[in-house]
């Protein structure tokens, strides 16, 4: 690596804001003693406090710390097997449904962002669907390009509204590499279905596909609307309660398995290494992978003693 780059280069404004509030403190500070030391001669003492200075520096080291400078890299050599994963998430307007806080839809994209970080060296791709399937991530094994798509994944933003599981899956063999040996399907719904046979879609993909399941499966919640109430069907309101029975057929048609997690909350790390990574194969290989070398301590260790130097005792008075 040459040159330098601040990993938190977006903290960069709230830096230079506390930055100048720090040299105004120290500036009317000197003034205030200065004035001080003008009136009262035989009270404050001429020589100048060097604490002020030091918790300045001390401050000023921290901040650029939190900044995190990096101007070196390392290469790490990791394991990996280079499965393909296709994730169909499910963003109809049931995901909405709070029975899961804050809802179904973010509980699902935390879990498979976590997913995704779990299996490193792995390509994840991300095809949302509602009433249409709509891919949003081609095959990748960068989980942050893999959670940026996550984050745009909206009910709003879905073309046609509606839930069809099937059209979404055979729009994943698109996705698939050649190897089906080296393929994952996961399917994260609340199991909700209008038609579309989802069952023989996954036997046609020929690889397993997961089926993890969100919502409460007995009283279910209901649905938001746009406008902060309820949707509203022939003078009632719409629930949703989660389909346990099609989601688990699914699975067990395509030698998958089915995960009803419900409203609760999973070890994605577990899950993914104890569960899903045994479903498929993926050739054994090393993969050297370069990272900047973080040197944020340079600044943090000489700032923390600045700030205790800066503490220790009090201002003086003759």
């Amino acid at each position: 690596m040459s040159g330098l780059i601040w990993h938190n280069a977006s903290w960069w404004p709230l830096f230079g804001i506390l930055l100048g509030v720090g040299v105004m403190v120290l500036v009317l500070g000197w003034r205030l003693r200065r004035n001080q030391g003008a009136l009262l001669p035989g009270v404050f003492a001429a020589t100048l406090s060097s604490r002020p200075i030091l918790t300045f520096g001390g401050s000023l080291l921290l901040g650029v710390a939190i900044l995190d400078p990096r101007w070196s890299s390392e290469t790490i050599e990791l394991p990996f097997r280079g499965r393909n994963v296709v994730v169909l998430l499910d963003a109809s307007r049931s995901m909405r449904c709070q029975d899961a806080a804050p809802d179904r839809l973010q509980v699902a994209k935390t879990l498979l962002g976590e997913l995704a970080d779990s299996a490193v060296g792995d390509r994840f791709g991300l095809i949302a669907f509602a009433g249409t399937p709509v891919p949003k991530c081609p095959p990748t094994a960068d989980p942050r390009a893999f959670r940026r798509a996550l984050r745009q994944v909206n009910p709003d933003r879905m073309p046609i509204g509606g839930s069809l599981p099937g059209d979404a899956l055979r729009e994943a063999a698109s996705f698939l590499s050649e190897d089906i040996n080296d393929s994952l399907v996961i399917l994260v719904s609340d199991g909700d279905d209008m038609g579309s046979w989802p069952i023989e879609a996954a036997r046609g993909l020929g690889v397993p596909v997961v089926t993890i399941s969100l919502g409460d499966a007995e009283e279910g919640a209901r649905i938001p609307d746009d406008a902060g109430g309820w949707v509203v069907y022939d003078e009632s309101e719409v629930w949703s309660v989660r389909n346990d029975k099609q989601m688990k057929a699914l699975a067990q048609a395509s030698a998958g398995i089915h995960v009803p997690l419900g409203t609760s909350v999973v070890d994605a790390r577990a899950l993914w290494r104890q569960r899903l990574a045994p479903l498929v194969g993926g050739s054994e290989s090393v993969q050297e992978i370069t990272k900047d070398r973080p040197e944020w301590r340079w600044f943090a260790v000489p700032g923390v003693l600045l700030l205790g130097l800066g503490s220790i005792g009090r201002a003086r008075i003759a």
